[in-house]
C-alpha cells in the first residue's frame, strides 16, 4: 500500500469538518437581507476549499499511481470504493425517504442525483478517475510536468476566469462548449495537487499566494454582499468551485497545510481520523436530519449551534463510521 503522509491526512481531516461547515450554514444560499444569512455567508466563504482539497488529495495520491500498479488495479481499487459506497448509502436513504421501493424510481432518482444532494460529488471523481490514466504518464518528467502546468492554464483560462466573467458581466458563451469546459474545469484541482505535491514552493511565493487566498475569500464576500442586497436576491456569480478565486483559496490552504511542521502531531490518530473521511462524507447529512434537527430543530439558524455543532456531527458521524468499519463485509459500504 501508499505509505501514508502526514500533511495529506490533516488536508483530509481538515476538508471534511469544512464540508460539514458548509452543510450547516446552506443559509447562504437562501438569500435573506438578515443576520443569518450574513453569518453564513462568511462560513460560505471561509470553507469553500473543501472539494477542490479533495480533489486536490487525489491528484496528489494518484496522479503517479503508475510507480505502485498498473491500471487494471487502478480502476478496480477506485471504482469499488466509491460505488459501492455510494449505491449503498443512496439505497438507504432512499428507503428512508420514500419508505417504498420502486426500483426504476430508485434508478432515475439516483442517476439524477436526488437523492442526496451532496452526492453530486460522487459522479465528478468518477469522471476525474477516467482522466487520470491519460495524463498520468506525464508525470514521469520534467517535460511531462511542463504539459501539466499547461493544461492547469489551459483550464483557468477559459474556466477559472472566462466563465466567471460571463456571468459578472452577462455575456454568454455556447452551451456545448460551456457543458465541456464546465465538466473539465474540476481537472484543474487534480493536477494541481499532483503539481504542488511534488514541488517546493518558495516562501516568498507561498506568502503571495496566501496574501491572495485571504483576499478570494474577502472579495468573495463583498461582491456577493453587496451584490445581492442591491439586487434583493442572491446574487452567485462567484459561486464557481472552478473561480480563480476558489483556485487561489484551495491551492493556499493545501500549501500552508503542507508546509507546517507536524512533528508533534500524533501521526496514528490523524491517520485513523483521515481514514474516515469518506464515510463521514456519506453519512453526516442524514444524520444531520434526523437526528440533529430533530433534536434542535430551533437552534438550526442560532451561530453557536452552527460552530458547535459542526464538531460535534462530525465526531459523531467518525464514531458510527469506526463502528461500521468494525463489521466484516458491511465495512465495504464506508471505504
Amino acid at each position: 500500500g501508499q505509505k501514508r503522509i502526514v500533511y495529506i491526512d490533516i488536508l483530509n481531516i481538515a476538508a471534511c469538518i469544512a464540508v460539514i461547515f458548509l452543510h450547516m450554514n446552506g443559509f447562504a444560499h437562501h438569500y435573506a437581507p438578515n443576520s443569518l444569512w450574513k453569518s453564513s455567508l462568511v462560513f460560505e466563504c471561509i470553507f469553500y476549499w473543501a472539494v477542490p482539497i479533495f480533489l486536490m488529495i487525489s491528484g496528489a495520491n494518484l496522479l503517479d499511481y503508475r510507480k505502485r500498479y498498473d491500471t487494471k488495479t487502478f480502476f478496480k481499487k477506485r471504482f469499488t470504493k466509491i460505488l459501492i459506497p455510494w449505491i449503498f448509502w443512496s439505497f438507504l436513504t432512499y428507503l428512508v425517504l420514500f419508505k417504498n421501493l420502486n426500483i426504476i424510481n430508485f434508478i432515475s432518482k439516483f442517476l439524477s442525483g436526488d437523492i442526496v444532494q451532496i452526492y453530486w460529488f460522487f459522479p465528478l471523481i468518477l469522471f476525474m478517475y477516467c482522466l487520470i490514466p491519460i495524463l498520468s504518464p506525464l508525470t514521469e518528467n520534467k517535460e511531462g510536468r511542463n504539459i501539466l502546468w499547461g493544461i492547469v492554464i489551459v483550464i483557468a483560462m477559459f474556466k477559472s476566469i472566462l466563465i466567471p466573467l460571463s456571468n459578472i458581466f452577462g455575456f454568454t458563451i455556447p452551451e456545448i462548449a460551456s457543458n465541456f469546459i464546465e465538466i473539465n474545469g474540476y481537472l484543474i484541482f487534480v493536477i494541481l495537487g499532483y503539481l504542488l505535491s511534488v514541488m517546493d514552493v518558495s516562501r516568498v511565493k507561498r506568502i503571495i499566494i496566501y496574501i491572495i487566498g485571504i483576499l478570494s475569500v474577502i472579495i468573495r464576500y463583498g461582491y456577493t454582499y453587496c451584490m445581492s442586497i442591491n439586487a434583493n436576491m442572491l446574487i452567485d456569480h462567484l459561486f464557481d468551485y472552478t473561480s480563480l478565486l476558489s483556485v487561489f483559496l484551495a491551492v493556499s490552504v493545501f500549501l500552508s497545510i503542507k508546509n507546517i511542521s507536524w512533528d508533534k502531531l500524533n501521526e496514528k490518530r490523524a491517520a485513523v481520523l483521515a481514514s474516515c473521511t469518506m464515510g463521514v462524507y456519506l453519512i453526516h447529512i442524514q444524520i444531520k436530519y434526523t437526528i440533529f434537527n430533530t433534536i434542535f430543530p430551533f437552534a438550526q439558524t442560532n451561530l453557536i449551534y452552527r460552530i458547535l455543532g459542526t464538531f460535534c456531527l462530525y465526531i459523531l458521524s467518525v464514531i458510527i463510521v469506526l463502528l461500521i468499519k468494525k463489521i466484516p463485509i458491511i465495512n465495504k459500504v464506508v471505504p
